[in-house]
């Protein structure tokens, strides 16, 4: 049992965001770029980590052409060795992280059984061992320097909504919001001056549908590559239908301002969520209709 926090627990806002230090995996397109230029324009300075050193220089360079002061390091987030130089190099240049943003994910589909168990280690590599790599990389820093700041890991409706095909993501995802609210916990628990949140998109126009396009090419073991293609073409309809990234980006910021620990950028989903809550006490199974209507609304 984690213990009650004491009274007297130091704020755990960072209220004052200029010249704080941001670090966002995945930061080259999608929400991580979209937060990259929202805390740009609160003032703070910018790490950006990515895999795409292509999309990573040209982002860097949207930044620094927009007023931010930036710097890109392409990184591996499921890597440890990338995550511990992509620390080591904020620190030489700015010195201390005050915002971290876990944002990295990829996905794939296929039905359960059909995955291999490749399929399976990549999308947990980056979407659970990257969460847990930031945390361990910047957060005993963090918690040293006794400075304000917030971890912002991005978690999913998935999380929530669990959706056929999709199994290893809607795992990595519900396994990331249990990591933020254990991490939640502990840090109220010592009364640490950082703050915590889960972020839960629903569909959002984004590139994670085409995130196999950064899956190394002898590590591609799916073996009905067709029926994969057309999956990815759905998906891309539907993505496509999705909320403005710069929406999200605004939501984290306000959740950081706030200290707010759930993020859902969906309200519509809300009273499937309280539907959900009853039907798991109640005992019954999961509705396919619930997470489709979630992820639309």
């Amino acid at each position: 049992m984690v213990p009650q926090a004491p009274r007297g627990r130091r704020e755990a806002v960072v209220r004052d965001l200029k010249e704080r230090v941001a670090v966002i995996t995945g930061g080259a397109s999608g929400i991580g770029l979209a937060l990259a230029e929202r805390l740009g324009r609160e003032g703070m300075h910018l790490v950006l980590a990515d895999i795409e050193q292509q999309a990573l220089d040209s982002a860097c360079g949207r930044l620094t052409a927009a007023g931010h002061r930036v710097i890109g390091v392409r990184t591996d987030v499921a890597r440890w060795d990338d995550m511990q130089a992509l620390a080591a190099k904020v620190h030489d240049t700015f010195g201390q992280a005050h915002v971290v943003c876990n944002n990295a994910g990829v996905s794939i589909l296929g039905p359960t059984w059909d995955l291999a168990i490749d399929d399976w280690r990549w999308v947990l590599d980056v979407n659970l061992w990257g969460v847990i790599h930031g945390i361990k990389a910047f957060l005993p820093s963090m918690r040293a320097s006794g400075q304000p700041g917030h971890i912002v890991n991005i978690a999913s409706l998935a999380a929530m909504f669990p959706i056929g095909t999709h199994a290893p993501y809607c795992a990595s995802k519900a396994a990331v919001a249990s990591i933020s609210e254990a991490l939640h916990s502990e840090l109220r628990a010592e009364n640490a001056p950082i703050g915590v949140s889960a972020v839960c998109p629903g569909m959002v126009d984004t590139r994670i549908h085409l995130s196999w396009r950064n899956r190394p090419q002898d590590d591609r073991p799916w073996s009905d590559r067709e029926q994969m293609t057309a999956w990815r073409d759905a998906a891309s309809e539907v993505q496509e239908a999705g909320i403005r990234p710069e929406a999200v980006a605004d939501l984290i910021l306000a959740a950081i301002r706030d200290d707010r620990f759930w993020v859902l950028t969906h309200p519509a989903a809300n009273p499937g969520i309280v539907e959900r809550a009853r039907m798991l006490v109640d005992g019954q199974p999961p509705r396919v209709w619930m997470a489709d209507q979630a992820f639309r609304s």
